[in-house]
């Protein structure tokens, strides 16, 4: 498959920001954050596929405007509901592990630990309600 085709198909499910909101760094598109669509299994090919022949071919998809281009991805997750959810579902894992994503969420690369996340104290409703869990002792029993 022509690579102007597999682009334009991830560009258009992951289009991107092109400004953002509260001051942090813009999201990039699917292709400018690195996802790349490759044979994955036999299930994505036929989306792929399937995508290329509702829009007249790889090309005609990709020169398409953005707006027939989501009619045609509409029109295939209508079609082939949960193969189609599972493109997208590969697709986003890829997108969210991305380095420009995570810096543009303002999340951090790596590990959560060692470092950790920052963890609000808890408010008075909140230590209240633990306090009766606590109260309440173990639930469990040890077998014997």
């Amino acid at each position: 498959m022509m690579s102007a085709f597999l682009d334009a198909v991830v560009d258009t499910l992951l289009p991107g920001e092109h400004q953002a909101s509260s001051g942090a760094s813009p999201l990039p598109s699917g292709t400018q954050a690195g996802v790349v669509l490759e044979a994955k299994s036999a299930e994505q090919d036929t989306i792929l596929q399937m995508i290329a022949q509702r829009a007249g071919g790889e090309e005609a998809f990709a020169r398409a405007p953005l707006s027939a281009r989501t009619d045609v991805l509409a029109s295939i997750e209508k079609e082939s509901f949960d193969a189609f959810r599972t493109f997208v579902s590969n697709l986003l894992q890829d997108y969210y592990e991305a380095p420009s994503v995570l810096a543009a969420m303002g999340w951090r690369e790596g590990a959560a630990q060692p470092l950790g996340h920052i963890v609000p104290e808890a408010d008075e409703a909140t230590l209240e309600r633990l306090e009766k869990v606590r109260a309440r002792g173990p639930l469990w029993r040890l077998a014997p």
